[in-house]
Order: C-alpha cells, then sequence, then structure tokens
C-alpha cells in the first residue's frame, strides 16, 4: 500500500517493467536461447529415460534427467538446490560431442551462438509454412519430420502484462482513509483496460 501521492512513482515503474520485458526478458535472442536450453535438456531427459545413464558429469543433474514425476523434486529439494548453470553448461558442453545428432547438434549451435531465428507474429504461424520448414529442415538435418518439429521447428506464445490484478495488487490510501486498488484509480495510467496480459505469437526455426 501507498499514499496517492505515490501513484505516478509507481506507474513510471510498472510501465518502465513492462518496457523491460520486451526488450531485455523477452527479446527474441533472449527467447531463442531460452528455447534451445530447454530443448536440449528435453532431449537429454529423452536419452535419459531411455536407458542411457550417467548422460552428464553432474551426479544431481543425471538424477533428474533420469527420474519422472512431480514428486521428484519436492523428495530431493536438497539435490535440486545444488543445481546450478555450471552443471548444465558443463554438460552442454560435453554433449556437443555425443553420438545423438540432435543432442549434439543443438548444443553446438547454442555454444557457438547460432541460435534458431525467431519470428513476431499477430498470429498463429499458418500450418502448410510451417510444414513446409519442417519438412526442409528434417532434410537439411537428416532426420525425421517428427524431431525436426519436435527440437528445430516450432512456435509459442511469449505474454507479458503490465499489471496483474489478483495477484500483485497496489493499493492506494487517500488522505481520507479510503483505500482502492491502482487499477480503479480515477484518471490513473493503470485502468482495468490495460491489466490485461500482451501476446504476441513467435515461430522459432534454423536461420
Amino acid at each position: 500500500m501507498i499514499e496517492e501521492k505515490g501513484i505516478y512513482s509507481i506507474e513510471k515503474f510498472l510501465v518502465a517493467r513492462r518496457l523491460m520485458y520486451w526488450q531485455a526478458y523477452l527479446h527474441k535472442t533472449v527467447l531463442s536461447a531460452e528455447e534451445m536450453l530447454v530443448k536440449i535438456l528435453s532431449r537429454a531427459k529423452y536419452l535419459a529415460t531411455q536407458g542411457e545413464k550417467n548422460i552428464s558429469n553432474s551426479a544431481n543433474l543425471n538424477f533428474f534427467l533420469e527420474n519422472n514425476g512431480t514428486g521428484v523434486i519436492a523428495g530431493n529439494l536438497e539435490k535440486f538446490c545444488l543445481l546450478d548453470d555450471y552443471d548444465v553448461l558443463g554438460a552442454i558442453k560435453n554433449w556437443i560431442n555425443h553420438p545423438d545428432k540432435i543432442l549434439s547438434l543443438l548444443c553446438r549451435w547454442l555454444v557457438d551462438r547460432k541460435l534458431l531465428k525467431v519470428k513476431f507474429l499477430a498470429e498463429a504461424v499458418n500450418p502448410s509454412i510451417k510444414q513446409n520448414k519442417t519438412n526442409t529442415v528434417a532434410q537439411q538435418l537428416g532426420i525425421s519430420e517428427e524431431e525436426a518439429g519436435t527440437y528445430f521447428v516450432f512456435e509459442g506464445i511469449a505474454e507479458n502484462r503490465t499489471y496483474n490484478v489478483g495477484q500483485e495488487n497496489i493499493h492506494i490510501l487517500y488522505k481520507d482513509g479510503t483505500v482502492k486498488d491502482i487499477s480503479n484509480v480515477d484518471n490513473a495510467l493503470i485502468q482495468q483496460d490495460i491489466t490485461g496480459p500482451v501476446k504476441k505469437h513467435y515461430f522459432c526455426c534454423p536461420g
């Protein structure tokens, strides 16, 4: 809760945060690298669950790659807390020489900064365009269309909102003692009609 005179300072913070998300956290380069990291771990987990043991040099990372279930982290919180970027980056560098073509290629591209291209779209990508790109990538990399569509050609939605009503409420205290949510303040910049999420479709594929 803040006093009425602090409304404009809070509004400037919220607007700045929104711009920062689009320009930094949800920037195309960051989004591509994050998606590639997710795909790498997804592929490593797939190989681990197919029977490959000690796929990385980290015992803690191997544990979570080899085990499934929602209770895995909850029951092994200490192991989870010991994981950090050194475990993941070390594994990625080692996986560059892994015999699995998909895992090896994704890791090499990420280390060499050869990131997947990301294109923001007003709506979901046309299925025919996605299928054509998937076929092309599958032929170029010598993998199946299913593998190409899972790890190299995919789409998603980036979402950002100025103010999340109901989860991060900011209350304004007036001189007469009344209290209002900032989205209900008269003549305020943060109004109910702009508190909803702004969504952008994106399409990822090799450049």
